[in-house]
């Protein structure tokens, strides 16, 4: 029985098996072209990949790139934006600085013209009142010169007639007669002085200097020595130092270094050992010299007096004179461009004064 039927079974699947094979067959070959296409394919295609991906790679950066450029231009733009608002505001500075200017420079040609005209005035001003003082000096000066010469006449007749009472009528004089013709003597001689003070005051301001280098250690030392001279009855100590050189007057200067030393000997007598030191030095373009003491000294509240005509801080009794030598001194250094001071205490005094320092030698 079954070997009857085998041939129908075969007979009826074999158009399947066969179009199941032919079906598969096709499928085969269909996959191999597809293998063989994609086998041709893949390099292309992995190119294209490998490209895509190139692409998209640039692509991101160029959007990287473009929101970078748009940050920077926000940025740039903000920074723009910053420096014109501070451009806008340095320009308004600016410009308030120019009329600021403008206005300084106006007010500064206007002070300037106000104070050329107050400067013109004063000049004038000045002009007038220096004529109008040297006038008056030279009448002063005059007066006083006519003063002193006719003050000479009644005083020469007081002192004659002064000593023929006294020759002719001394045996009628009592005691209480000659001493009041002693006042009249000694208040004669006293006036006497005071108009040679006088004239020497007036002979200074018209007398010419002549301006030269002068050796103010030779200068001092030959006065200093002519003085002590005269205190032959006492020991003074007296030291020179090395003093500076100045420019001026020859005499004039004599007669400072003649006032100064002979005041320190006078008001140093009533010491054991009177002692006077002068010594100077240079410094800041003008020598200072000074002349100390051991003397009785003086009140300093009363130093601006020392140097006033006929002004005295001492009684006439106790210390000799008129009041004119330390006057003739300040004129005289004054007249040198310089400047006189004093200073005193328990221990002495000391005079000091100042003059331009002579200009420097030219090496030969």
């Amino acid at each position: 029985m079954a070997t009857a039927a085998e041939p129908e079974t075969l007979a009826a699947v074999s158009p399947a098996a066969l179009a199941l094979c032919s079906r598969r067959s096709r499928a085969r070959h269909a996959m191999d072209l597809l293998f063989r296409l994609l086998a041709r394919l893949s390099p292309r295609v992995a190119k294209l990949i490998e490209h895509d991906t190139a692409l998209a790679a640039e692509l991101e950066e160029r959007r990287n790139a473009e929101a970078a450029l748009r940050a920077a231009y926000g940025e740039l733009e903000t920074r723009v934006a910053e420096r014109t608002r501070e451009v806008t505001q340095a320009n308004e500075q600016l410009q308030q600085e120019i009329q600021d200017r403008r206005r300084t420079e106006q007010s500064l040609r206007y002070s300037e013209t106000l104070l050329r005209r107050l400067h013109e005035d004063l000049e004038d001003h000045i002009a007038e009142r220096t004529s109008e003082l040297t006038r008056t000096i030279a009448e002063l000066e005059a007066f006083s010169y006519s003063i002193s010469h006719d003050l000479r006449a009644p005083l020469r007749a007081i002192n004659g007639f002064a000593a023929i009472l006294r020759e002719e009528h001394a045996d009628r004089l009592d005691a209480d007669g000659d001493a009041l013709l002693m006042k009249i003597e000694t208040n004669a001689a006293k006036m006497a002085q005071l108009i040679d003070g006088l004239l020497d005051f007036s002979r200074l301001a018209r007398a010419e200097s002549v301006s030269a280098e002068v050796d103010m250690a030779a200068l001092a030392r030959g006065v200093a020595l002519e003085l002590a001279g005269d205190e032959r009855s006492r020991t003074v100590e007296l030291t020179i130092g090395e003093l500076p050189r100045v420019v001026g007057d020859e005499p004039m200067l004599r007669q400072v270094w003649a006032n100064l030393i002979s005041n320190a000997l006078k008001f140093s007598a009533p010491r054991a050992t009177p002692c006077v030191a002068i010594t100077g030095e240079a410094r800041d373009g003008e020598v200072v010299f000074h002349v100390r003491d051991n003397g009785v000294g003086f009140d300093m509240t009363y130093a601006e007096k020392l140097f006033g005509v006929f002004n005295r801080l001492h009684r006439a009794d106790e210390f000799p004179g008129v009041g004119v030598g330390l006057a003739l001194t300040r004129r005289i250094v004054l007249r040198h461009g310089g400047r006189i001071w004093a200073e005193s205490n328990e221990e002495g005094t000391v005079f000091h004064f100042a003059l331009p320092a002579a200009p420097a030698r030219r090496a030969a």
